[in-house]
């Protein structure tokens, strides 16, 4: 069994939990306030910047040239995202430079962030990776299953766009690649060091879990 099929089974409690929160379900249905998806895209922007900071420190510490490429591909791939792709959908949701700059972080997701960049710091940079690729695999387990189950519905949705991003070939294919890095990283680690994993990446699927919570709890001032 590769590691990641343990962090898969260690996750999948986590990630089927996601599919049944009311925030995604009503973004399938195309029910979910608008308030509330113009929030997340905010929250979800900042968020990103700091996952690039992350990913550009994982980059200062690649050795390995394998690593280092897959890294600053990662890095280029989500800087687009977030500064042109990320940016223009929230422009064109009216959200304004204003916005952004009063918004208050929710609690959940700064401790996440926290929680992510000690991994890096204390365990290195395969700890790094790991927590990082739970968040990138679980959007694509979360879009996987609701396109699965409620397919009429979100061909319909106002949010259909959010679960072609997160179906896509292109994001499917980085996301097997970013499995394979991992176990190739991770191959013949001894069983304390997997088991070490698996808790920081069941820890970042709660987290997750607990940010739609926080996002569909969400008041306009």
């Amino acid at each position: 069994m590769n590691i990641t099929d343990r962090l898969y089974l260690a996750a999948e409690i986590n990630w089927i939990e996601s599919a049944e929160k009311p925030f995604p379900l009503e973004m399938a249905e195309g029910t979910l306030d608008e308030s509330l998806f113009k929030n997340y895209m905010i929250q979800d922007y900042l968020y990103l910047q700091d996952y690039i900071v992350i990913l550009k420190k994982m980059l200062e510490l690649s050795n390995d040239e394998e690593v280092a490429a897959f890294v600053k591909n990662t890095l280029d791939a989500i800087e687009y995202e977030t500064y042109n792709v990320h940016a223009a959908n929230m422009k064109a949701l009216g959200v304004t430079d204003a916005d952004v700059e009063s918004c208050v972080r929710t609690p959940v997701i700064l401790r996440y962030v926290e929680y992510m960049k000690k991994q890096l710091e204390e365990g290195g940079l395969l700890y790094g990776l790991t927590a990082l690729l739970q968040c990138s695999w679980n959007y694509a387990i979360l879009g996987a299953i609701l396109t699965e189950r409620y397919p009429d519905m979100i061909a319909k949705s106002k949010y259909k766009s959010w679960f072609d991003a997160y179906t896509s070939d292109e994001y499917v294919e980085a996301n097997e690649s970013w499995i394979a890095l991992v176990n190739k990283q991770a191959a013949d680690l001894p069983d304390e060091e997997v088991d070490k994993l698996c808790e920081i990446f069941t820890t970042c699927a709660t987290f997750e879990n607990r940010f739609w919570d926080a996002l569909y709890e969400y008041k306009e001032n």
